[in-house]
């Protein structure tokens, strides 16, 4: 998974530098034409346009017949029977699209939902170790580079009588790019470097881990090293508002506008039926 998002990675490199809402109208033209090509080559075209002919004649039929009931139920059964077959015809497109689709809006979620911290903010670093780990109260440290400091004592989580959480609070002092080096005991050091650039449009990583389940949902741009015997990172980021146009949301609500807007756009061009 990590060398899939890397691959989408490429697609914003060109945006890095730009206001955010420029990567994600591109990605969302990009996402829109290549669902519109699958539509068009995996779905019965010729059906999905009988099957809406019908249901426009249908609903004529309720408008010209509003004083007969039989023919009323008939028109609204012929446009529920018609409508089955449509979502019928669009279910294999949907299907094939799903998963890469899926994976863009994932990487596009780790872009746009959150922002660097700002100089002056704190944050919580949460580190869990293996069961194998070295079980005693200090067999987590942390390097800091500059521009990061300690800002409390260190909380340590119990679980079935080991410490295996450490959660440290950082201050942010100044922007920095260089990494927070975390080790367990005599282990090799885990890097990880926490965003405090907002003129850049990074993707972040609030949440490292291995196991397929957690870099699908949570694309990482590092992994862990089992001798590391770490088996989370969490960095609690805060979550951005997305300037749409001077319109602060939520980045999906502009997206989903962008892609009917686009869809009908490229609809002609691409010559596909929906």
């Amino acid at each position: 998974m990590i060398e899939i998002h890397k691959i989408i990675d490429l697609m914003f490199a060109p945006f890095a530098k730009l206001a955010p809402v420029w990567g994600m109208v591109f990605a969302t033209l990009v996402v829109t034409a290549f669902a519109l090509v699958v539509y068009k080559y995996t779905s019965s075209q010729k059906g999905i346009k009988k099957a809406k002919e019908k249901i426009k004649a249908h609903f004529v039929e309720v408008w010209l017949y509003i004083d007969d009931p039989v023919l009323i139920l008939k028109a609204q059964a012929g446009i529920f029977a018609n409508g089955a077959k449509y979502l019928g015809y669009a279910l294999v497109p949907l299907v094939i699209m799903f998963l890469p689709v899926l994976v863009i809006l994932i990487n596009m979620e780790h872009r746009y939902h959150y922002r660097a911290f700002e100089p002056g903010e704190t944050f919580l670093l949460k580190v869990k170790i293996s069961a194998q780990a070295p079980d005693w109260m200090n067999s987590v440290k942390l390097e800091l580079p500059d521009g990061l400091e300690m800002d409390a004592p260190v909380l340590r989580i119990q679980e079935q009588d080991k410490f295996r959480e450490t959660d440290f609070r950082l201050k942010v002092n100044a922007k920095t790019r260089e990494p927070v080096k975390i080790k367990v005991a005599d282990n090799p050091p885990v890097e990880v470097v926490v965003k405090t650039d907002s003129s850049e449009n990074p993707r972040f990583s609030p949440i490292i881990a291995n196991g397929f389940s957690s870099n699908f949902w949570h694309p990482s741009l590092i992994t862990l090293n089992p001798q590391s015997q770490i088996e989370k990172i969490e960095i609690n980021y805060p979550e951005a508002d997305f300037n749409f146009l001077g319109w602060k949301t939520y980045w999906v609500l502009p997206m989903i506008i962008l892609m009917f807007v686009f869809a009908f756009a490229l609809k002609p061009i691409i010559k596909v039926e929906f």
